[in-house]
C-alpha cells in the first residue's frame, strides 16, 4: 500500500510538472503570435482538457449505455469547474491574503458565460420537453452554438487585442 500511494503522488506531481510546462509553451506560444490568453485558453487549451473526455463518452455511448455517457458529459465539466476552480481561487486568495483577490475582467469571460447559460438551460428545457430523450436537432444545435461561440470569441479578441 505505501508504494501505491508513493506512485500515486508522483504520478499527480509530473502530471502537474508536465502541465506547467505545456501552458508556459502555450503561453508563449500566445505571445509570439500576439495572442490574448483568453482566447488560447478558450480554443487550445479547452480542447486539450476535453479530448479525453470527447473519446470517453463516444465510447461509452457506442456501448450502448447512453445514459452513463449524458452523465459523463456534465458530470465532468461541473467536476472541472466546482472543485478545479474552487481550488485554485482558494489557493490564489491564500497567496493575496489578507487582501481579496482581484479578478481581471474580459469580456470573453462574459460572452463564455452567456453560451454555457445558453446551453445548460435549453438542454434542461429540451430534454424536459421531450420527456427525458435528446432529440438529433439537439445535437445539431449545440455543434452549431459552440461554432458560433468560439466565432464570437475571435472577433472580440480580434478587437480587444
Amino acid at each position: 500500500m505505501p508504494i501505491v500511494l508513493i506512485a500515486f503522488v508522483m504520478s499527480v506531481f509530473w502530471i502537474s510538472v508536465m502541465a506547467r510546462e505545456l501552458l508556459n509553451c502555450l503561453a508563449a506560444l500566445g505571445a509570439l503570435l500576439e495572442l490574448p490568453p483568453a482566447l488560447l485558453g478558450l480554443t487550445v487549451l479547452a480542447w486539450g482538457n476535453s479530448v479525453g473526455d470527447l473519446v470517453a463518452d463516444v465510447a461509452v455511448a457506442k456501448a450502448g449505455q447512453p445514459a452513463l455517457a449524458m452523465a459523463g458529459c456534465f458530470a465532468g465539466p461541473m467536476f472541472n469547474m466546482l472543485f478545479g476552480l474552487g481550488t485554485a481561487l482558494v489557493i490564489q486568495t491564500a497567496n493575496v491574503y489578507p487582501k481579496a483577490y482581484e479578478l481581471h475582467f474580459h469580456v470573453s469571460i462574459v460572452v463564455a458565460f452567456v453560451f454555457l447559460l445558453l446551453s445548460l438551460m435549453g438542454s434542461l428545457l429540451v430534454i424536459t420537453w421531450y420527456r427525458i430523450r435528446v432529440p438529433r436537432f439537439w445535437g445539431f444545435f449545440l455543434v452549431g452554438l459552440y461554432v458560433s461561440f468560439i466565432a464570437v470569441s475571435l472577433v472580440i479578441a480580434k478587437f480587444t487585442v
